[in-house]
C-alpha cells in the first residue's frame, strides 16, 4: 500500500510530457495542489517517525529494564473500636508497571522532559545512525553489505550505550557527547551488540534468499499461471518466517543488549522507571566490586510477564503504523480525486511507464 501511494505521489509532483509531440507538456499539477499533497506527505512521515521512535524504540527500551515491584501488603493497625468496619486491606496488591500502557509511558516521558521527552536521546541516535551508515558504506567496498553493517554496529556500540543511558535515566544538564561512557565499557557491550546485529541480518536475509532461491523474484512474465497463483502463498509464508525469526532471535538479543547496557549506568544516575541493578539478587554490579551481568542473566531475569508485555507493545506499534498508512492513503487518494478529478488517471503508473 505504501509503495503504491509513493508512486502516485511521485508522479503527482512530476510534469508529464507526451512521447510523440516534441515534448509538449500534457499535464502538470497546480502549485496549490502540489503544496497540499506535499504537506500531507510531510505530516505522514512526521507521524510515522513519532510512532517508530517514541513507541517503537523509547518505550520498549524502558519496558526492557523496568523491574517488577514487590507485592504491596498492608498491615492494619490494631484498634479497640468494636464498631470498626475496617478489617484490613486486601493483601498482595501488585501495582501495574508504568510501561504496561502507552498512555502511562507517555505521561512519564512528558513529566520528565515535557513534549520533547518523547524524543529522548534523539541527538545521539541521529549521530549513531549517521555513523553506522557511513562506516557500513565505506566497508561495503571491501565486504558484503550485511557484514559491513555488523562491523559498523559493533564499532558504534558506545553511541548505542550512550543512547540507552540517556533514554532510561533522569534528565541531565550535560550534552549527550559529555555522557559518552568510558572506553573500557566497549568490551562489555561489543559481543551483545554483534549478536543483535547478526540476528537482525539473519531475520532479514534468510527470507530474501529463500525468495530468490524459489524464484519469487523472477520476472512474472516468465512464470507459469500456477507459479503466479502461488506467489501470495509464498509471500505470506516468508512473512511469517521473518516474524518467527524476529521473535526467536531479534527480540531476545535486543532485550539482552539493553539490559547489559542498563547494568553499566553510573551509580550517580537514577532511572526514570524502577530498575533493580542487582537483577533479582543474582548479579553483583561492577560498581560494588562484582563482575557485572552476563548475557544469560540479562535474558533470564527478564520475566515472562515482561516478555508478554513487550510482544504486545510491538504488536500495538505495528497496528498503529498500519492504521496510519491506511488513513494516509485514503486521505491522499481523496485529495487527488478532489483536486484532479477526471485527470486522476494521469497520475497512476501504468506498467512503470509514464502515461501518454
Amino acid at each position: 500500500m505504501i509503495e503504491i501511494t509513493s508512486q502516485i505521489v511521485r508522479r503527482g509532483f512530476q510534469a508529464y510530457t507526451s512521447t510523440g509531440d516534441g515534448g509538449k507538456v500534457e499535464y502538470q499539477l497546480p502549485a496549490r495542489v502540489a503544496l497540499i499533497l506535499a504537506s500531507t506527505v510531510l505530516l505522514f512521515f512526521l507521524a510515522t517517525f513519532m510512532i517508530e521512535y517514541t513507541f517503537g524504540r523509547v518505550i520498549p527500551t524502558l519496558l526492557m529494564i523496568e523491574s517488577p515491584t514487590e507485592a504491596i501488603t498492608f498491615e492494619p493497625l490494631a484498634t479497640e473500636d468494636p464498631d470498626s468496619s475496617i478489617k484490613g486491606a486486601e493483601p498482595n496488591l501488585k501495582p501495574q508497571p508504568i510501561t504496561a500502557s502507552f498512555r502511562k509511558s507517555v505521561r512519564l516521558l512528558q513529566s520528565v522532559g515535557g513534549f520533547r521527552g518523547r524524543f529522548r536521546g534523539f541527538a545521539v541516535w541521529l549521530v549513531k545512525s549517521f555513523a553506522i551508515n557511513t562506516i557500513s558504506g565505506l566497508i561495503s567496498f571491501m565486504l558484503p553489505r550485511s557484514l559491513g553493517n555488523i562491523v559498523a554496529i559493533v564499532a558504534c556500540a558506545q553511541l548505542s550505550l550512550a543512547w540507552t543511558h540517556i533514554v532510561i535515566s533522569e534528565p541531565s544538564p550535560k550534552p549527550w557527547y559529555r555522557r559518552l561512557p568510558p572506553a573500557k565499557t566497549w568490551r562489555v557491550v561489543a559481543v551483545p551488540s554483534a549478536i543483535l546485529a547478526i540476528c537482525d541480518q539473519v531475520a532479514i536475509f534468510v527470507p530474501v534468499y529463500i525468495a530468490m532461491a524459489t524464484g519469487m523474484t523472477d520476472n512474472p512474465a516468465n512464470m507459469t499461471p500456477h507459479q503466479k497463483s502461488m506467489l501470495p502463498v509464498k509471500g505470506l509464508a516468508l512473512a511469517l518466517l521473518g516474524l518467527v525469526l524476529a521473535f526467536v532471535l531479534v527480540i531476545p538479543a535486543k532485550v539482552t543488549l539493553i539490559r547489559v547496557q542498563a547494568s553499566l549506568l553510573p551509580d550517580s544516575e537514577e532511572t526514570i522507571v524502577p530498575f533493580d541493578r542487582s537483577f533479582g539478587g543474582k548479579v553483583v554490579p561492577e560498581i560494588v566490586g562484582g563482575n557485572g551481568i552476563s548475557m544469560r542473566d540479562a535474558w533470564s531475569t527478564f520475566d515472562w510477564a515482561s516478555r508478554v508485555r513487550l510482544v504486545k507493545a510491538y504488536a500495538k506499534v505495528f497496528a498503529m503504523q498500519l492504521a496510519l498508512a491506511t488513513v494516509f492513503t485514503l486521505c491522499l487518494v481523496a485529495q487527488l480525486l478532489m483536486f484532479v478529478g477526471k485527470d486522476f488517471s494521469k497520475l497512476i503508473p501504468d506498467n512503470g511507464e509514464k502515461p501518454n
